[in-house]
């Protein structure tokens, strides 16, 4: 069932494989119009603060979607995660963030329900399939 394209998706990882692997999903998925790499929070936050700084006022401009990773340096995704919710967020309430870590505690799991933009965690590989239960649940506001 084909569905409506989102028109960016940010991926956030410290691995290049895995960004290079999520962004070939994406688009083979054609889950979204354009993927936006990043290797770290404070790159990701950066690409955030561009746009705001350009006078982005419409919500499309921002990515729909953030695939965060926790574990990285410079700007782990916990310390963006903060800084996003503060600095961000207020200027693009449709985006969703899901956590894509292959080990989330329990302690984890609920740390990250304090923001209400987090709305999965994905503890295994992306798919196609995936994105595809994933689109539909978006677009039913069934995560939010």
């Amino acid at each position: 069932m084909p569905y409506e394209q989102l028109k960016k998706v940010l991926c956030i990882n410290d691995n290049e494989v895995t960004l290079w692997i999520q962004k070939q999903i994406l688009n083979k998925s054609k889950f979204s119009e354009e993927v936006i790499t990043a290797f770290n929070g404070f790159e990701g936050l950066e690409y955030y603060k561009n746009l705001i700084n350009g006078n982005t006022e419409n919500q499309n401009n921002f990515p729909g979607l953030i695939l965060l990773d926790l574990h990285m340096p410079v700007m782990d995704g916990w310390e963006f995660l903060y800084r996003f919710s503060s600095e961000i967020y207020p200027h693009c309430k449709n985006t969703k963030v899901i956590i894509t870590s292959y080990s989330i505690d329990e302690v984890d799991s609920e740390r990250a329900k304090k923001y209400p933009f987090v709305v999965d965690f994905l503890t295994s590989s992306l798919t196609i399939d995936y994105l595809e239960s994933l689109q539909r649940s978006l677009l039913s506001d069934e995560l939010v």
